[in-house]
């Protein structure tokens, strides 16, 4: 990968691998060959690309990789079945219907059909109160 930055061609390559390779202790070959890749292809946000990472960046991408590796693996979890609903009559949804765009006898039909709605029965009093 070093050889990849040429701007980095004045530091020690011994120094440089043993001081990633510290830095990467425990980590997966899988998602440091995935940082590498990243590196070197130029797709990590805000790294210099004259400049070889520095051994902390590369360690942080390799546990991002890590972190994305684990993510993938894991096995997706089926949302449940939406219970079946009840189907609404037709005719109840014209009563509705109507009664939205203003029509008292819908709405003092729903109010028959719903005694204990609060809302259809708020609005048949004010509409009866305007009367």
């Amino acid at each position: 990968m070093l050889s990849g930055f040429p701007a980095s061609s004045g530091t020690d390559p011994d120094m440089q691998i043993r001081a990633y390779l510290l830095a990467i202790d425990g980590i997966p070959l899988e998602a440091v060959w995935q940082a590498a890749k990243l590196f070197i292809s130029g797709k990590v946000r805000n790294h210099n690309r004259a400049f070889a990472p520095s051994s902390a960046s590369f360690a942080e991408q390799c546990r991002r990789q890590q972190a994305s590796i684990t993510a993938q693996s894991r096995p997706r979890v089926a949302p449940a079945p939406e219970p079946p609903q009840p189907k609404v009559a037709a005719y109840k949804l014209q009563l509705l219907r109507d009664a939205a765009n203003g029509s008292r006898s819908a709405r003092r039909e729903l109010a028959k059909m719903f005694p204990d709605n609060p809302i259809i029965a708020r609005a048949t009093r004010h509409e009866e109160a305007l009367r």
